[in-house]
């Protein structure tokens, strides 16, 4: 009887010891991604503001377990910079979830170019604006190709001169690699958001359109934004870019 029951107890540890075998695992190992783009117009991460002129953006992802240093950086063609961005985030759920929720913050940096006051000839200064940031991102993925869910930002600006609070709040349905052919693929991102910045609200409509093709290296983007009603300084009725991506292959390092 008594072996009956060990018997039984390792059978239900052994598939929970595999489980915890493989998560031990994943926190050991350290994922390393990223990508670079082009495009003929910056759009920012709330969508309703844009540099206006071709931009270039770096992203790269160094995760370790549920952790992720999540640097972002943006520049003008003509290399100024746009701003920067250093997230760190946390991932609340377990792997292999259909529910995942992700928590982060970060300090971003906009760069503003000011001429100098009292001066004949056109020169400028740089301008560092710095903003503290903090993201919640719950999702749900419904299906292999259906994720839906919502995303909360806050920022705060730190320095004098800089927007006071800001909050972002979007509701986004996510349909990835749907097939057009044997070697294409498109994806598309709707999402319907509310801006609040110092008290002037807004809301708005905005879509990513994404079309990838099997053993070809650029990934092709749009975006487009469209404003319902806004009292925020600075929001244009529509909004649209193009973009190129290229994928830096990724890797994997072991303890």
């Amino acid at each position: 009887m008594k072996k009956a029951g060990i018997y039984l107890i390792c059978l239900f540890l052994t598939p929970s010891l595999h489980t915890f075998s493989q998560e031990l695992q994943h926190q050991k190992t350290t994922q390393i991604n990223g990508s670079v783009g082009i495009t003929n117009n910056g759009i920012s991460i709330v969508p309703s503001f844009s540099l206006e002129r071709p931009a270039t953006v770096f992203n790269m992802s160094i995760s370790k377990g549920r952790f992720s240093f999540d640097p972002e950086m943006a520049f003008s063609l003509d290399a100024k910079p746009w701003y920067s961005l250093f997230w760190f985030r946390y991932k609340l759920s377990p792997n292999q979830s259909k529910f995942n929720m992700n928590v982060g913050t970060h300090l971003g940096l906009n760069y503003v170019s000011m001429p100098i006051p009292s001066t004949k000839d056109s020169l400028q200064i740089q301008k560092t604006d710095r903003y503290f940031v903090l993201e919640l991102f719950p999702r749900y993925q419904v299906s292999k190709h259906l994720n839906m869910g919502i995303y909360f930002l806050r920022s705060n600006g730190i320095n004098a001169g800089t927007l006071h609070t800001l909050h972002f709040v979007t509701l986004f349905t996510d349909i990835s690699q749907i097939k057009l052919s044997k070697k294409a693929t498109v994806g598309i991102t709707p999402q319907l958001y509310y801006l609040n910045i110092d008290g002037h609200d807004g809301f708005y409509l905005t879509t990513e359109i994404s079309l990838a093709w099997q053993n070809f290296p650029i990934i092709f983007k749009s975006t487009m934004n469209k404003t319902f009603e806004s009292q925020v300084e600075g929001s244009k009725p529509f909004l649209w870019n193009i973009k190129l991506v290229y994928p830096l292959k990724g890797g994997k390092i072991s303890p």
